[in-house]
């Protein structure tokens, strides 16, 4: 038997704050609990990126086919590009002033 929406809405709401007491198959509970409990805050964002998008370059070419890991190693891709040490939304504003004929 489903479980009634009301259930479903709270252990969603409960997942997304964190509180993973009503959940049935989230990733936190699959998880080795000293892998969850040892988990420390990330001191060198871009290096955990790098490690990350080399994990991903691995698991892509073993799998060409899987949307989601091309799209993530992309998205992770994408972070690593250095920004411009102006401001990032010179494009969009060019674009914006282009439409209101400034």
């Amino acid at each position: 038997m489903a479980d009634p929406g009301s259930l479903r809405t709270r252990r969603y709401r409960m997942h997304r704050a964190g509180d993973h007491s009503l959940c049935v198959a989230c990733v936190v509970l699959r998880a080795a609990p000293e892998t969850v409990s040892g988990a420390e805050p990330v001191a060198d964002p871009v290096a955990g990126l790098r490690l990350l998008a080399g994990q991903l370059t691995q698991a892509y070419r073993a799998d060409p086919g899987n949307a989601l890991l091309a799209r993530e190693l992309r998205m992770t891709l994408q972070a690593l590009i250095p920004q411009k040490a102006g401001n990032s939304d010179d494009d969009l504003e060019d674009l914006f002033a282009e439409f209101s004929g400034s």
